[in-house]
């Protein structure tokens, strides 16, 4: 009987640990494809260069819940630690042609109904 708890409990851990790797790079792969905005989220003023906006244009269809992570209180951690001014990076799809509606990071983080993964982030 012992045995089998041990088993379970190894197992679950394993389960936890590659849970836990696996949003950690889904964490960089989001950083990493907006790497050319680095500049602007850092809070420089002005514009972002089409070498951010191209690549963001690919998050907002792509991976919407990379902007809800920079975006949130619950991401702004992994944020700070990136560098990233949180009110840059919610004004940076605007400052690209590309506004959005973040009331689907909102609705997911306060713990309603989550949205899909193609409504997290909503054009205007």
């Amino acid at each position: 009987m012992e045995m089998k708890l041990y088993q379970t409990a190894s197992i679950c851990l394993l389960l936890l640990m590659i849970q836990s790797q696996s949003a950690e790079g889904q964490d960089r792969k989001c950083i990493n494809k907006l790497l050319p905005c680095m500049k602007f989220l850092n809070g420089t003023r002005g514009n972002p260069p089409d070498s951010c906006c191209n690549p963001l244009k690919d998050v907002i269809k792509n991976m919407p819940e990379c902007l809800c992570q920079m975006v949130s209180i619950k991401g702004s951690n992994a944020a700070e630690k990136a560098g990233i001014d949180i009110n840059a990076a919610q004004m940076l799809p605007a400052r690209c042609g590309q506004p959005v509606n973040y009331m689907g990071c909102l609705k997911d983080s306060i713990g309603l109904e989550a949205y899909s993964k193609e409504k997290a982030v909503v054009d205007y």
